[in-house]
């Protein structure tokens, strides 16, 4: 990735390119979510956070999956999977709703009592750009 911008808070850091836009969150309706990212496509890409007591990356998948499947979403892949050095749970899915078909891409981290999400609504195959993104991330002390 050239051109890279970095967004962090006190809990994470990740660094996306200029075909990223970020944009502005309205905390007030999602106090965890950290970032919002809008591709030129119309892709979004939600960074959340929170404090978790869930024991394993196995248990919290199967919350992941359970919750997908209780919004009609057809689940194409789910696994347990590492980002660079640290173990994750990547789940990729098919969602319809009236107004849009679209894919969502998901990349979860649990670490010292936080969850950590990269969430990622597309309707084109940008994927590989989402996990340049996803590699960047830093857990910051």
């Amino acid at each position: 990735m050239s051109d890279l911008n970095t967004c962090s808070n006190e809990k994470l850091s990740f660094k996306y390119s200029d075909e990223w836009e970020l944009e502005e969150v309205p905390l007030e309706n999602n106090p965890d979510c950290i970032a919002t990212l809008s591709y030129e496509d119309g892709s979004l890409l939600n960074v959340i956070a929170f404090q978790s007591e869930m024991p394993s990356l196995e248990d919290f998948k199967e919350i992941i999956e359970e919750s997908l499947l209780n919004d009609n979403a057809q689940i194409v892949s789910s696994e347990i999977a590492n980002v660079g050095k640290r173990s994750s749970i990547q789940t990729h899915s098919r969602i319809s709703i009236p107004e849009i078909d679209f894919e969502m891409f998901s990349v979860v981290f649990l670490e010292d009592g936080f969850v950590y999400i990269f969430e990622l609504r597309t309707v084109s195959d940008i994927v590989s750009k989402f996990m340049e993104i996803v590699g960047t991330f830093e857990i910051l002390e």
